[in-house]
Formats: structure tokens, C-alpha cells, sequence
């Protein structure tokens, strides 16, 4: 009997040697370091900060990994060469998406644009929001609008000032208002003066920033382990469901709202501002198979839900580095005054010209891209990477946190370095800046997102003079999960700058 338990200790021993390094040499699969990844992987997997986790593994073991996370294989990418590699030559095999909760709770069972696989519905969900949606076009369209909801952010803080303010809210509301005015004409709150905001908007935003952090802030054990759904852990499941519920009620009752109310598009283009949902109503009537209710809600709730937390938390680290480093403040309120002056406020127009302050949130990017790992691809057959064989079904990882801060491209890249990009003015950044992702699978929101992100920056910079609520530099520890937001909320003190009083007096 000893014998026997020797016997098959051998042959187990034996087994696991042949599949972890004999196997992958023959099929020439990328390196799958031995440790504790590869045997309690998804444990690992989930030890924050996940993204500087994954790019220690890279460093020590290669920038083009195989890991093993539970159950399943993790193709993790960790440099600017693989990236190209990749999206240049294999953009297509890896545009499918994982199964992950997320996407069949609210991607509403993968058929929204986040989360519908690679073929034709997707297709349609992505010409739709990048041809119809949010081409650049239409976001001139719109300037007004954000323009508008802009000063009344600014003629709030006038009225607040000197008191200490928490910036994130501030920015949420800012986004949220933006869009609601883009996508139904509306604003979320009662009053100009006031940030009371209604029941309505107060759930939407409640379901775009709970929804946000359930898919980014909860790992999804039962994809990695499958066996847990067996043993009944469906917690994450059952709450993004109901959370979803909630989300497809309040669009339903917007498009209801505006199907009521909207007019004829019989009005000459420019004669009243185009709302997104009568565009898409109007579409519906045209092609109603194309554009049922489903689609428009599902389009609308991903756009809304993606591009809300992300522009706001992009924003709240923006002010969190300037307040570490008030000389780079001081530059960027210098070049404003110098290119728009004192008698009226930042325009849409002038962004193009602030070259310091593009480089600002160039740099903000850089260091904290919101999806370090980006959304998860997932490959629909065998490819070859950086010369590596990968295998169908593979879930992809892109560490774009990684590259971006990567010594081998930037110089000193832990450092707050806006300057650094004033050399690339114009120049595209390639594979070694990714922050919206690369490729069919990328943010299309992303040009609107540039948008409000700038101009709302850099009215606060030249209205404003800002400071930290204390002699301690602000805490930038990241928070844990997939997204890259900040642990403790940023508080500052803001005052009128002396110049802008009267003007701001007047919103």
C-alpha cells in the first residue's frame, strides 16, 4: 500500500511537470511563471492594487504572460511592443468579450455595446454611438450646453467660497447634467443656483456609480471558479440584477417622457438643440427592428454609466496632482489668462490653444488611466503573440497602467510631468499611451470625455485660486479593484480669483 500512495505521488508529480512546462513548450505557449498565481491564482488575482501586482509579475517574468486565474487562462500584455502586436495584428480575434456578471447583468445578457460579442449586433451598437451618437460633429453641436452647465458649476463655487469642498460629487453632478442635457434635454437639478437635485436624477446617478463600482470594485469569483456558483455564491449576481432593474426603469421612463413630448424633425437643422433620445426615436420610426426600445436603453445606460464615474475620477486625480505641485497650477492659470484674459469665461474654442493645459490631462492620464487593465477582451480562436502561440478562449489583460509608466518610454515616470508632452504636441502617442484603449474595442466616448474634462479643468483653473485644506501633500492611495479612483475623497479650498469676481457675480 505505502507503495502504491508513492506511486501515484510520482505520477501526479509527474503529471504536473509534463502539463506546466513540457506542454507549453511543444505548443509554444507564452511563460506561465511558477508561483502563486498559477496554483491559487484567482486569490492572487484579486490581492490589490491588482495592476501594480500584474506588472511586478511582468517584470520579473516577461511583458507577455500566460497566468492561470482559477479555471481560467489570462493572456497578460505588459508593454508598448506586445500592445502593437496585438492590436495591430490581432485586434479582431481578441474583440470578444469575457462572460463575465457584469456583462450579462448589465450588458443586458451581453447585447449592450460594452458587452456584446464581436459580429453583427455589436457592429450596429458601435456605428450607431460613433457615426450617430457622439461623432465630433455633433459634440459641437453641443458645446453650448456644456459650456452652459459649466458656469453654473462655476457660479456655485462663487457662492461657496472659502469653504471646504469635496470635489468628486462636484464632478459627478457635472457629467451627469452634461449628459442629460446631450441625451434628453434636461438638467438634473431643480434650480440654476442650487446643487438640489431631483429624486429622478439622484437614482440615476445612484445607479451609474453603484453599477460602475460592481463591475470594477467586486471580482467575479464564479467566472474564475465556477464551482462557487454551484455552492450558491450568487451575492454579486442577484444585486447587480436588481441594481439593473432599477437603471432599465429610470431610461424607460425617459423615453417615455420624451416620446410624448418630442417634436417632428420637421424644424431646419439648428433651429433647436437635437436631444440623443429624439434622434434615436426618430431612427426607431425609420427602422424599428434596428432601434427598438431595448437597444436605445441599453445604448444609452452604457454610455451614461462608462463615461459618468471614469471623467470625474480623471478630473478629481487632475486636482489632486496640481495640489501637490502648485507651480504646475500656477503655469497652467498663467497660460489661460494670458490666451483668454479676465472679461469672459474659457471657451470651447480656446481648449485647442492651451497647449499646457492638454498636457496636464495628458499626463493625468498617463499616470492614473481610470481601466489600468482596460475592459477584458477575450479571444475567439488561436493567434500568435510576440511570437507565442495563444489559445482560443484566452481572456486578455492589457496593463496600460504598466506601459504608461514604464522607465523604458518615459523618463522618471512616477514623477508629475506635464512638460513631458509638450515636445509630442500634435504627435500621436502610439501604443505607449492608452488610456480610452486601442482598436474596435476602445472608449468611443472618448473624445467627449477629452472634451468636458478640459474645458471643466480649465474654467476652474481661471475663475479659481486653490488650495489644500492643510499643510499635508493630498493622499494619493488608490483605491482597491479593476479601476483606478482614488481611496480618500480630495477636499480643497477654492476662492474667487480678484480678476474673475464680477464676471463670476453675474452667472
Amino acid at each position: 500500500m505505502e507503495y502504491l500512495h508513492l506511486y501515484l505521488l510520482l505520477l501526479i508529480l509527474a503529471s504536473f511537470i509534463f502539463n506546466r512546462y513540457l506542454i507549453p513548450n511543444i505548443r509554444n505557449l507564452p511563460p506561465t511563471p511558477l508561483s502563486a498565481i498559477t496554483i491559487i491564482g484567482y486569490l492572487f488575482f484579486f490581492k490589490p492594487p491588482i495592476h501594480r501586482t500584474l506588472s511586478q509579475i511582468a517584470t520579473r517574468h516577461g511583458t507577455v504572460l500566460l497566468l492561470r486565474f482559477g479555471c481560467r487562462r489570462v493572456l497578460l500584455i505588459s508593454s508598448s511592443s506586445a500592445a502593437e502586436d496585438l492590436f495591430t495584428k490581432n485586434d479582431a480575434v481578441f474583440a470578444h468579450r469575457p462572460k463575465l456578471i457584469a456583462g450579462k447583468q448589465f450588458g443586458h445578457n451581453y447585447t449592450n455595446l460594452a458587452w456584446a460579442p464581436h459580429g453583427a449586433l455589436w457592429r450596429h451598437l458601435r456605428r450607431v454611438s460613433c457615426l450617430e451618437i457622439l461623432p465630433f460633429h455633433r459634440l459641437r453641436n453641443h458645446h453650448d450646453s456644456l459650456a452652459d452647465e459649466v458656469k453654473l458649476l462655476l457660479g456655485r463655487l462663487f457662492r461657496s467660497e472659502n469653504e471646504i469642498v469635496e470635489l468628486k460629487p462636484v464632478f459627478l453632478e457635472l457629467v451627469l447634467d452634461v449628459m442629460m442635457r446631450m441625451f434628453a434635454g434636461k438638467r438634473s437639478c431643480r434650480n440654476k443656483l442650487t446643487a438640489e437635485m431631483s429624486a429622478e436624477s439622484i437614482s440615476l446617478l445612484d445607479y451609474v456609480t453603484r453599477s460602475f463600482r460592481m463591475t470594477t470594485g467586486e471580482p467575479d469569483l464564479g467566472y474564475f471558479m465556477p464551482i462557487l456558483k454551484f455552492l450558491g455564491l450568487k451575492g454579486l449576481e442577484h444585486r447587480s440584477k436588481e441594481l439593473q432593474k432599477k437603471g432599465d426603469l429610470l431610461m424607460d421612463n425617459l423615453i417615455k417622457e420624451l416620446r410624448t413630448t418630442m417634436l417632428e424633425f420637421s424644424d431646419g437643422p439648428g433651429e433647436k438643440e437635437e436631444k440623443v433620445i429624439e434622434f434615436l426615436l426618430a431612427r426607431q420610426k425609420d427602422d424599428p427592428t434596428r432601434y427598438p426600445d431595448e437597444i436605445i436603453r441599453g445604448l444609452l445606460l452604457v454610455l451614461m454609466a462608462s463615461g459618468t464615474d471614469t471623467s470625474a475620477g480623471i478630473m478629481e486625480w487632475a486636482f489632486s496632482l496640481l495640489l501637490n505641485h502648485p507651480k504646475v497650477l500656477q503655469k497652467a492659470q498663467n497660460e489661460i489668462k494670458n490666451y483668454v484674459g479676465n472679461d469672459r469665461f474659457l471657451e470651447q474654442s480656446d481648449i485647442e490653444h492651451l497647449h499646457y493645459l492638454n498636457c496636464i490631462v495628458k499626463e493625468t492620464m498617463r499616470m492614473y488611466p481610470v481601466a489600468p487593465l482596460l475592459v477584458p477582451h477575450e479571444s475567439s480562436k488561436e493567434c500568435t503573440i510576440g511570437g507565442y502561440n495563444v489559445p482560443k478562449g484566452t481572456m486578455l489583460m492589457v496593463n496600460v497602467w504598466a506601459i504608461q509608466n514604464d522607465p523604458n518610454i518615459w523618463i522618471e515616470p512616477t514623477k508629475f510631468k506635464p512638460e513631458r508632452f509638450e515636445e509630442v504636441v500634435g504627435k500621436r502617442d502610439g501604443f505607449k499611451l492608452m488610456p480610452f484603449g486601442y482598436g474596435r474595442r476602445s472608449c468611443p466616448g472618448k473624445h467627449m470625455a477629452v472634451r468636458v474634462i478640459s474645458l471643466a479643468l480649465g474654467s476652474l483653473i481661471h475663475c479659481f485660486e486653490w488650495e489644500r485644506v492643510s499643510e499635508k501633500m493630498v493622499d494619493l492611495t488608490e483605491e482597491t479593484g479593476l479601476a483606478l479612483l482614488k481611496a480618500q475623497p480630495l477636499m480643497a479650498v477654492c476662492r474667487s480669483r480678484s480678476a474673475m469676481v464680477n464676471l463670476l457675480s453675474e452667472i
